[in-house]
């Protein structure tokens, strides 16, 4: 409990911060006119983070926590961005054999709660004109993105008896919605959610117990397909703008 405070504590801190800093940035650049655009965009994320697996009930958003982290964004084209987002977060789940009459097992209680990171790269697609060169409408879109990410956590070894575990970074798989708007010159904001498809099943694993959360109920069967968990961040975003990018003269002199 008193690691759990002060882990709490510390994201609140985090956060308080980051949300002051982008709050003085807002105000401070919240008069300026839209112009052309730009080339790069860095900011901070803010939001929940939650998994689907053997030991979660299957609901979005259900056993949320807190996530935070940054985002960057290099735009291409007004249809084509390469983003870039590192988050930290926490997942949780636990053990519903209550509920299932036919299992042997009297110690359904197993449950775990880990601190993850995630660090991805992704393309984003707009489904809207956005930010174009010479059209100073086109300040909102939709889009959906997809790419690859690596997943951070501390990895507990299931064949060494109270293993104190190691560092691991896994490949998933994350693609999302959300939409995006330019408030001004140099201010945007946006919402995503986005899930991560991993190639383990092991990120509710905490340690010895009764209940195997990788087998939960006893069947003694697992596919490639199915035996895999999921992560997922969802939350708001706000981004500044720089590094203007080079516009050609369209009165036909190079």
């Amino acid at each position: 409990m008193l690691i759990a405070t002060h882990y709490r504590e510390f994201f609140s801190n985090i956060i308080s911060r980051v949300l002051h800093l982008i709050a003085l940035i807002v105000l401070l650049l919240g008069s300026q006119p839209l112009k052309s655009q730009d080339r790069l965009e860095l900011g901070a994320f803010v939001g929940t983070s939650y998994y689907f697996g053997d030991l979660s009930k299957g609901v979005p958003f259900a056993n949320s926590h807190l996530a935070f982290g940054g985002i960057g964004r290099y735009v291409f084209t007004d249809r084509v961005a390469l983003k870039g987002m590192a988050l930290l977060g926490t997942i949780s789940g636990d053990y519903h054999g209550q509920d299932l009459k036919y299992l042997q097992t009297t110690d359904n209680n197993y449950s775990f709660s880990r601190s993850i990171g995630d660090v991805s790269a992704q393309i984003e697609f707009n489904f809207m004109s956005y930010d174009h060169k010479f059209i100073s409408t086109t300040t909102f879109t939709p889009y959906i993105s997809a790419g690859l990410a690596t997943t951070i956590y501390n990895r507990i070894d299931t064949d060494i008896e109270n293993s104190a575990g190691n560092t691991s970074f896994i490949l998933s798989l994350p693609f999302g919605i959300g939409a995006k708007y330019k408030i001004n010159k140099y201010v945007r904001i946006g919402a995503e959610w986005t899930v991560r498809k991993t190639f383990v099943d092991d990120l509710d694993y905490v340690g010895p117990g009764s209940v195997d959360p990788s087998n939960p109920y006893g069947f003694g069967e697992s596919t490639f397909t199915h035996n895999n968990d999921w992560i997922s961040f969802a939350g708001v975003y706000v981004t500044i703008s720089m590094l203007k990018r080079k516009t050609k003269c369209n009165d036909g002199i190079k």
